[in-house]
């Protein structure tokens, strides 16, 4: 992961050559790759102390030095080239989402700006063209910006076959059964109802607070 990244010369590392955001097309530098690219060197580090070696500094410095997450308008967008996510692209996966969901936080990564992003995604998001992911995906990231409300909604979405679940609860939303929705409903629903680190001090954070929901559960863990 530390080599990959390619240096500019102004000391800016940028994911190339031109990486594929879900189904969009391709692009450089997008949204959920910088991000997920600077979680897995940061785990990589950890790995190390636990082994009891020292911190690999290259790792370091490509860690520090990797291009920002793309913003335009206090949203993430999919790429710094794409400043037309929520208008020509907002359909398939929602990566900007992706930042702060089933990621959690990091540096580098602005609460508020993912605060501003689901709110955005939400209201403009074409979610009949989405997959069986997507729906859990949105959930992870509301509860985590303080958004049950949408996270329930989400879970719930009416969407066709793509959020649905058939009589041996495979999730539906694909050309065959879309196992990433089963795991993502999992993940999505143990996480609203266990909580997450950081997740506000109450019992199911991840639900809302407003006597509407009553969530029994057992034997899960607190996400990251």
């Amino acid at each position: 992961m530390a080599d990959f990244p390619t240096p500019d010369g102004q000391e800016i590392y940028h994911l190339k050559p031109i990486m594929p955001p879900s189904e969009q097309g391709v692009t450089r530098d997008t949204v959920f790759d910088l991000a997920y690219w600077r979680w897995g060197l940061d785990q990589a580090q950890r790995w190390r102390e636990r082994m009891g070696l020292p911190r690999e500094p290259h790792w370091d410095e490509v860690r520090r030095q990797l291009a920002p997450l793309p913003v335009a308008d206090d949203v993430f967008v999919h790429s710094a080239e794409w400043k037309d996510t929520y208008s020509k692209r907002a359909w398939e996966h929602p990566d900007p989402i992706g930042v702060l969901g089933m990621l959690p936080p990091m540096e580098g990564v602005d609460r508020e700006t993912a605060h501003h992003t689901v709110l955005k995604v939400w209201q403009t998001w074409d979610w009949n063209r989405c997959w069986g992911w997507d729906f859990p995906w949105m959930a992870m990231a509301a509860a985590r910006v303080g958004e049950p409300q949408i996270a329930v909604k989400a879970l719930l979405k009416d969407a066709g076959a793509k959020n649905r679940y058939d009589v041996r609860g495979v999730n539906t939303g694909g050309p065959c059964p879309y196992l990433p929705g089963n795991g993502g409903l999992l993940n999505a629903v143990a996480m609203m109802a266990a909580g997450w680190d950081g997740a506000p001090a109450r019992r199911t954070p991840g639900f809302p607070d407003d006597g509407t929901w009553v969530v029994r559960w057992e034997g899960l863990q607190r996400a990251p």
